[in-house]
């Protein structure tokens, strides 16, 4: 045991005595209800918590978020910046997205997809790669251009052929690198189009994220599309949070827990409560269960965002355009407005531009450079481009061993959000939801 880790002893028998003399009472459905004391803590608001409050509320149980920030959303969100909606960095939800969709259906948050596929830049030509399914024309084009090779479309089935065993549940060891490899994509395809989108998604430029993590996120994009809801991320967790938004109490940061009994925060005032749900970022979860050696560990991706707008439109359409050349700083360009009319109030247009990704530390871009190299990419005078914001996103996608997090959890506390699986919105939402349903379910 680290010796900075807090003894559990006698912690699991006082969490026994507390839930033995817990007064609950049944309601016309049968759920159990606790009578006034709050019967679960809930260290965060962002998307996992949440998820993790509205299911509890939704059995009967008493529940309490502690958030130290003034809003919902944690590491997903958005900014309204100048009349127009600036998103925490390039972040998209999905259509499969089926967990985060039973929490805020279409109908509550209107989703706007993109062009399933990019356009890429080479560094002298554009070439656009959609998905075969959605275009079976538009995939010659790529073919013709000599961007894909047949060799590639045989590599993408065997992909999908191993991704469908990996969400069997048969294991494959490794790292996605050694996937495309293994697979036979050409050489050109990987640098061009598979380094650059996925380097985007994973903030991994090397791809060496396990190769099961990858194929299932493969599998993802396969079957689904990136989208963007109205009015920016930020509506997602809105309005994911409103049914139990009286339960929140905001800037009320946590300093220490104590399982089985509660949660103390940094004024000093003790809020009671039987089972403690960790739900912050994952080095101040393991911070707050003592293990500073491994949230000193925890590693994050890195990026930079810059948020431009222009009078006139940018895109045409709803796509993303990759820079496939192996060079400059930027890895993507979109625009946000062009998916979603309801990121702005005004007719301006917005356009994301988002950094190579960074393994330490967000990387400093100047933004007149910026605003150059995104011109260069789309092949048009963006001199006319306002910047009207920059975001540096240090800690963007954690980077850890899960397995090890998993170890060493004492009774009465569960840890929640995307470093517990493939990061994630869907996954933080389904790690909230999974954490009540284990509470709910847990014997008396």
């Amino acid at each position: 045991m680290n010796e900075n880790q807090p003894s559990n002893t006698g912690l699991a028998d006082r969490y026994a005595l507390f839930r033995v003399f817990k007064t609950f009472r049944t309601d016309q459905q049968g759920k159990a209800q606790m009578s006034s004391t709050i019967d679960v803590a809930i260290v965060g608001a962002g998307v996992a918590g949440i998820a993790c409050a509205r299911t509890l509320a939704r059995n009967g149980v008493g529940v309490r978020i502690y958030e130290s920030s003034s809003r919902v959303g944690g590491r997903l969100g958005s900014r309204l910046v100048d009349d127009i909606w600036c998103d925490l960095g390039f972040q998209v939800s999905m259509s499969n997205y089926t967990a985060l969709e039973s929490l805020v259906p279409r109908t509550q948050v209107t989703r706007r997809s993109f062009v399933p596929g990019a356009v890429v830049w080479d560094g002298r030509r554009h070439v656009r790669i959609v998905d075969p399914k959605a275009s079976p024309l538009s995939a010659l084009k790529p073919l013709m251009a000599g961007l894909v090779r047949p060799r590639d479309l045989l590599a993408v089935l065997r992909c999908r052929r191993w991704a469908n065993k990996v969400l069997a549940g048969s294991g494959r060891d490794g790292t996605a690198a050694e996937v495309l490899s293994d697979a036979g994509f050409s050489s050109r395809f990987i640098e061009q189009f598979l380094r650059p989108f996925f380097g985007g998604v994973f903030l991994d430029e090397s791809l060496s994220v396990p190769a099961d993590r990858f194929l299932r996120t493969l599998h993802r994009f396969a079957s689904g599309r990136a989208e963007l809801p109205e009015g920016g991320m930020q509506q997602l967790a809105e309005a994911m949070s409103e049914p139990i938004r009286s339960s929140i109490e905001f800037e009320c940061e946590v300093a220490s827990i104590e399982p089985g009994a509660g949660v103390r925060c940094v004024d000093g005032a003790f809020k009671e409560a039987d089972v403690v749900v960790l739900a912050t970022p994952l080095d101040a979860s393991l911070s707050l269960l003592g293990r500073s050696d491994e949230a000193a560990a925890v590693g994050w991706s890195s990026t930079t965002a810059l948020h431009f707008t222009s009078p006139d439109p940018v895109f045409d359409e709803p796509i993303i355009v990759l820079n496939g050349s192996g060079e400059g700083a930027l890895n993507l360009i979109c625009s946000p407005t062009s998916v979603a009319p309801g990121y702005r109030d005004d007719g301006r247009h917005s356009i994301l531009v988002s950094s190579r990704p960074c393994p330490s530390g967000s990387p400093g871009i100047d933004a007149d450079a910026a605003r150059h190299e995104a011109g260069v990419m789309l092949g048009l005078d963006s001199s006319s481009w306002e910047l009207i914001e920059v975001q540096r996103i240090d800690r963007a996608l954690p980077i850890v061993d899960r397995r090890a997090v998993r170890q060493s959890i004492p009774a009465g506390v569960h840890l929640v959000g995307d470093g517990m699986g493939d990061p994630s919105i869907e996954t933080a939402v389904q790690s909230g939801i999974d954490a009540a349903r284990a509470i709910v379910d847990s014997p008396t």
